[in-house]
């Protein structure tokens, strides 16, 4: 993957974000290493609809994202 963000990267000023399969704290930040932006979608659906409506759902999202970030940070 590095070497296609490096490739896209040589086209456009543009950031490059990249979006395909990240659903770790350690794939954000494998990504963040090469990509100027990281997206998370299909993984924070998929614990909305496993959370469903439980008071949980937005505190264990929450805390998800924020451990993405972190990682992307460190």
């Amino acid at each position: 993957m590095d070497k296609a963000v490096a490739n896209i990267q040589k086209h456009t000023d543009t950031p490059v974000a990249v979006g395909f399969g990240i659903s770790t704290p350690e794939q954000a930040k494998a990504v963040a290493t090469m990509a100027q932006g990281v997206v998370v979608g299909s993984a924070i659906v998929r614990m909305i609809g496993d959370l469903g409506e439980s008071p949980e759902t937005a505190p264990k999202v929450g805390a998800f994202v924020k451990s993405l970030v972190d990682a992307t940070k460190g």
